[in-house]
């Protein structure tokens, strides 16, 4: 019988392999334990926290905290209480030195008070807090009013040199830079910023895009920058990644809809829709279900369908309309049965600015990339038109306010208007041909649609839903999709050499349904577990502190399939492991090991029944990641 998780948690624990060494854990998390509401459940989170696994919590050192006024007394009542605690957990806090305050605005311009928070704050807890993170996201404007590398150089040196004079053996981190930003690192070392920090710190967010299309690229280009100025010994710390899950929303909700009811306002059947959700196509692009739920007619029969799939459907004529990506791409190879699709009398739905506008072209190796070709000889063929301010400068604004009309007048939200910046028209229309306005709006002389319903009843008999709104609200993922991105983007990173992680954040404040910032939290608000929780818990017990990466291949040379592989530290739970996942390409894949007595766990924890027979097994592969332990991954081949 093989061993569940939680026994061999718990045997990792006891044997003294698990984070009880904060300091060497690999594994952290951002969590405001200071501050308002989090401080009232900072010991729930704390004990959650350290259940899970992780060794650091980084957290606000509040400057506004500790000082309420200019030569007023100093409290640092809430912070000796978060740090005791967390110390009773065994957890290490990463305090964060930040921000201006109401008598030192901006707070490089006050350099002697500064330094005064510094070092009474550093001074008080110098034995117990080992690295100091100085400020937060300082190229960031919402975090530094006019950011640039000038003005936080000269705070950085000033905070390096006050902490080095009051404890030299304690270590400096640069503020976490919001992503990777290339200009703004190098600004920092040509102002000779390399000499007053010890480690490099990166905030390196993608979502919703997934790890795998740019964390490994980020990372070796800062490599590359840091060797450039000498500085490449130094550990590259990541102090916040993550995937937020708020609700998606389109821009201008109902529009969907409304173009529907347009175009058969007696329909009593429901709508069957096929959604082009293909990873190999884009792993972004496709609306979520949540977003789909509120936006299509409530007895709506959806399905999610690769392209392949989707033309399928197609020739059997199992489908009535069609959801393209909600973004400005297109599929080059196979808009003929598109067209075709809209000529039979189908339905496109198009949403996420100029409408097919930049073609995408299928490689032999099945990746799609962008093509040579224009979009408009596409367009022109569904008959749309578009415009935008560089088509008549001075005419049509950049942006202009849009409010809902026509068939969308009587939607709920019909008061509420909308930003737009691309705008649509007939283009040689025929003989029955309507072009239905369901988002329009007037700047001086120019009167612009941004959404509208196409509806063809001449050589064409369907019709196109059109929004030219860009859908920036499609940001959210679901709980699912955050769960295996814990793993896949702590693994990625730890291979590519980074020294600790943090992931952001602990607790959902779930304020706003609608709002990202609402919804990093693995826990939610009420601290109930996310499947992530458990996708977290689960990678440190299956590569505990103290692990060290295998030096073998660790991916395939199409970047479609991930396996990084590792050695566990001495103990009971000691020996080679691994994860694998099918980024692009999943299916059932022939694994050859180097021994039988391999076990396998799911992302989440779920251990998974899997015989060898001669070291080898058929599994099937997705971008849930699966870890097997007690050999090495020898032979991958796809069935």
């Amino acid at each position: 019988m093989r061993p569940s998780l939680l026994c061999l948690f718990a045997v990792v624990i006891s044997t003294g392999l698990y984070a009880q060494q904060s300091t060497t854990n690999p594994y952290g998390v951002c969590a405001h334990l200071p501050r308002g509401g989090e401080f009232k459940t900072h010991q729930e989170e704390l004990a959650l926290i350290h259940d899970a696994g992780l060794g650091w919590v980084r957290a606000d050192f509040d400057w506004s905290g500790v000082q309420r006024e200019a030569n007023g007394p100093w409290t640092f009542d809430h912070l000796d209480t978060v740090i005791g605690n967390a110390e009773a957990k065994g957890i290490q806090m990463l305090p964060i030195l930040d921000y201006n305050i109401s008598f030192a605005n901006p707070a490089f311009k006050h350099l002697d008070l500064w330094g005064k928070y510094v070092s009474n704050t550093v001074t008080r807890y110098q034995h117990r807090l080992p690295v100091w993170e100085i400020w937060n996201e300082q190229n960031l404007e919402g975090f530094w009013k006019n950011a640039n590398a000038d003005d936080y150089f000269v705070l950085l040196k000033k905070s390096y040199e006050t902490i080095k004079a009051v404890n030299p053996k304690l270590t400096v981190a640069v503020g976490g830079y919001a992503g990777v930003p290339m200009p703004f690192i190098e600004k920092l070392y040509q102002c000779g910023g390399a000499a007053y920090f010890d480690i490099m710190n990166v905030h390196p967010y993608s979502h919703p895009a997934v790890p795998e299309t740019q964390l490994e690229a980020q990372l070796t280009e800062l490599k590359a920058l840091m060797k450039k100025y000498g500085d490449e010994k130094k550990p590259i710390w990541i102090t916040e990644i993550g995937w937020p899950t708020q609700k998606n929303r389109v821009e201008a909700p109902g529009i969907l809809k409304a173009g529907l009811q347009a175009l058969n306002p007696d329909r009593k059947e429901p709508w069957r829709i096929a959604v082009i959700d293909d990873p190999s196509y884009s792993e972004t692009s496709a609306p979520a279900d949540d977003l789909l739920k509120d936006e299509c007619p409530a007895n709506a029969q959806i399905q999610r369908l690769t392209l392949d799939a989707l033309f399928a459907a197609i020739e059997s004529a199992s489908i009535d309309a069609i959801v393209l990506p909600f973004d400005e791409h297109f599929p080059e190879d196979g808009f003929d049965k598109l067209l075709a699709f809209v000529r039979k009398g189908g339905v496109l739905i198009e949403y996420g600015g100029m409408p097919i506008w930049d073609p995408m072209k299928r490689q032999p190796d099945g990746t799609w990339q962008k093509s040579k070709a224009y979009g408009e000889a596409f367009r022109d063929q569904l008959r749309i038109g578009v415009e935008a301010w560089w088509y008549k400068k001075g005419v049509i604004p950049e942006k202009m306010q849009v409010a809902y009309v026509g068939p969308a007048q009587a939607l709920p939200g019909a008061k509420k208007s909308v930003e737009a910046e691309r705008f649509l028209k007939p283009h040689n229309f025929k003989e029955g041909d309507r072009f239905i306005p369901l988002l329009a709006g007037t700047h001086n002389s120019y009167t612009g649609t941004a959404a509208a319903v196409y509806a063809f009843n001449s050589d064409l008999k369907g019709a196109v839903i059109v929004s030219a709104l860009f859908e920036r609200g499609q940001r959210g993922n679901s709980e699912a999709k955050q769960a295996k991105m814990i793993p896949r983007a702590n693994l990625i990173a730890l291979q590519c050499g980074v020294e600790r992680i943090f992931w952001y954040e602990f607790q959902a404040p779930e304020v706003d349904p609608l709002d990202q910032e609402s919804h990093f939290g693995f826990v939610h608000q009420n601290l109930s577990p996310k499947p992530a929780y458990a996708a977290y818990q689960t990678l440190i017990a299956m590569r505990p502190p103290g692990s060290i990466m295998l030096d073998r291949p660790w991916k395939s040379a199409d970047n479609a399939l991930y396996y990084p592989q590792w050695k566990r530290p001495n103990g009971r739970a000691a020996g080679e492991a691994g994860a694998i996942w099918a980024y692009k390409k999943a299916g059932s894949y022939r694994l050859t090991f180097s021994a039988k007595g391999i076990w396998f766990t799911s992302h989440t924890g779920e251990q998974t029944a899997i015989s060898l027979t001669d070291n080898t097994c058929v599994l099937p592969l997705s971008d849930a990641p699966i870890y097997f332990t007690g050999g090495t991954l020898e032979k991958i081949e796809k069935l």
